[in-house]
């Protein structure tokens, strides 16, 4: 009797301290869980704001990097971290703190991977954003402008750097696409020696720059290709903007023109101030105020103005000549006029070479030995072009006119890059294009172009380049010569 009172009494305590320390255990758990709860949210809510939702419409969520998710809404905090998802009819717009601007269309997944902006040290500017799939616009705001070394948008494939840019990107695990549509960006592939870790544009021999110049033409990578290859507009078919549209509620895109626009108005703006002020001065004059005559000194004479005279240009290290078959037509005052028989006697001395021609033009350069700087990336400037439309088994000749000019050589990568417009009577604007590598006698290898015929070469001392072009039509072709100088 005795002994069971025992083990009763002991079963009991036992089971009192076990129920004791289970509670407190449960207690202790619930308080990790609901602590380890509030101390990501606050680390969520601590990452740094990167800017703030303008527009959020469907399927659209913000990702912090813990995993959770909640709804976008307009006026919420985009903070470093996060990842922006959409679904098929979801679109999220982003007003970043420097003013930039982040479109992220449907079925996308965009992370903001850095972004730090410090106005009063430019150099710590970071920007930079991975695009995982999907289609995102970004227009580039005071931190990159700044510090566009520090500039850097991801995708599977590529890595892509600014000039001062309005593009859009369009991104999956087999391509990735990029349309520019003001500014300047420059595309390279992912790899050893171009790593998605890294920030801010890669500069290697497969890097390609493509400018709002090349109106509508985009930048394609495949999972499978070594170089971004350039597609024309005139077989755009798969261009970024024309995959996933962008919503109304967009920023317009921005011209030249349309920026000059907007300094006039805002010049005349000013005026109108001025003119209001002085009116009302006129209408309410101030008391006159009688005072003492003051004595001047008589003024001195005024002095010419020196103008400085401008720095003579570089003499040409080109030049080019039509054949002698085309002058029946039309005869350009000042130029020569050869036939192909007959050109090194009259073109080319001996310190002169021919180098490329098409159906129209020869274009020669001086005999030497050619030299290339190994770095850098500079954007030439045109200094002379002639440019022809040849119809009716080339018995009419017109002259037609270059305008958007483009050209950047990249020495170190050892690649080029140019763009230009062909306008001319009877014909549609026509869109030159070309990328491709510099060769080692300087000669510019296309890998891609938008013409039937493209070749070109640098100077011997890297200062010059020029190249001649042709595109047929159905009863004739265009046909362009240009000298840049850097």
């Amino acid at each position: 009797m005795l002994q069971r009172h025992v083990l009763h009494f002991a079963f009991h305590y036992v089971s009192k301290l076990t129920s004791h320390y289970v509670s407190r255990w449960l207690m202790a758990a619930a308080c990790i869980f609901a602590c380890g709860g509030t101390l990501a949210a606050d680390a969520a809510s601590s990452a740094e704001v990167a800017g703030t939702v303008a527009l959020a419409i469907g399927e659209a969520t913000l990702q912090d990097a813990s995993g959770a998710v909640h709804a976008a809404a307009r006026g919420d905090a985009v903070r470093v971290g996060q990842t922006l998802l959409t679904g098929p009819n979801g679109h999220i717009h982003v007003r970043m703190v420097d003013g930039a601007f982040v479109s992220v269309r449907p079925q996308s997944r965009f992370r903001i991977e850095e972004y730090r902006y410090d106005p009063a040290l430019p150099s710590n500017n970071r920007v930079k954003f991975v695009l995982e799939q999907g289609v995102a616009r970004s227009i580039t705001g005071r931190a990159g402008e700044a510090a566009r070394e520090h500039y850097r948008l991801n995708t599977p494939l590529a890595a892509i750097g600014i000039r001062g840019t309005d593009f859009v990107v369009q991104a999956s695990a087999d391509v990735t696409r990029v349309l520019v549509q003001s500014g300047a960006v420059a595309m390279s592939p992912l790899g050893t020696d171009c790593l998605a870790s890294a920030s801010g544009p890669c500069n290697t021999a497969a890097t390609r720059v493509l400018s709002a110049a090349m109106r509508n033409a985009y930048l394609e990578l495949g999972s499978h290709s070594s170089v971004p290859l350039l597609v024309p507009a005139s077989r755009a078919l798969n261009s970024p903007n024309l995959i996933a549209p962008p919503q109304a509620e967009e920023p317009a895109v921005v011209s030249k023109a349309d920026s000059a626009n907007l300094v006039s108005r805002d010049a005349q703006r000013d005026s109108n101030v001025k003119l209001a002020l002085k009116n009302a001065s006129e209408d309410h004059p101030p008391a006159a105020v009688v005072q003492e005559p003051i004595a001047t000194a008589p003024a001195l004479p005024t002095l010419p103005v020196l103008e400085k005279p401008a720095a003579p240009a570089a003499p040409s290290q080109f030049w080019w000549g039509r054949y002698v078959a085309f002058d029946t037509a039309y005869v350009p005052t000042g130029k020569e006029s050869l036939a192909r028989d007959v050109l090194l006697a009259t073109l080319a001395p001996s310190a002169r070479e021919t180098v490329v021609g098409n159906d129209m033009f020869a274009l020669l350069q001086p005999v030497g030995n050619f030299s290339m700087p190994k770095s850098g990336s500079f954007d030439f400037k045109l200094a002379e072009s002639e440019a022809y439309i040849v119809r009716d088994d080339r018995t009419r000749v017109s002259a037609a006119t270059i305008s958007s000019p483009v050209l950047n050589i990249n020495f170190g990568a050892s690649t080029y890059a140019t763009s230009l417009m062909v306008n001319g009577s009877g014909i549609a604007p026509l869109s030159v294009q070309s990328t491709g590598t510099i060769g080692s006698s300087g000669r510019l290898n296309a890998t891609s172009k938008s013409v039937d015929k493209f070749d070109g070469i640098l100077s011997t001392d890297s200062s010059q380049a020029a190249y001649i072009f042709q595109q047929g039509l159905k009863d004739g072709f265009v046909a362009g010569a240009t000298r840049w100088v850097r």
